[in-house]
């Protein structure tokens, strides 16, 4: 069984460029899909980051940057 996702509409300005190349490579089908995916990527990066911190250094972490 599926948990509810609390949603909340909230109004920014964001760069349209941006988010277009981004829908492009994350194969979103709206905007909102778009952010959405970008943040869930960002927080499981870190979350991998943390956990290969934890392992004392035996994996490496090559994210984006």
């Amino acid at each position: 069984m599926q948990t509810a996702v609390k949603k909340v509409a909230k109004h920014f300005r964001l760069n349209l460029d941006l988010i277009k190349d981004a829908q492009k490579i994350l194969g979103a089908k709206t905007e909102t899909e778009t952010i959405e995916s970008a943040l869930s990527d960002v927080i499981y990066q870190e979350k991998m980051r943390k956990f290969i911190e934890q392992t004392g250094g035996k994996f490496k972490f090559q994210g984006l940057n």
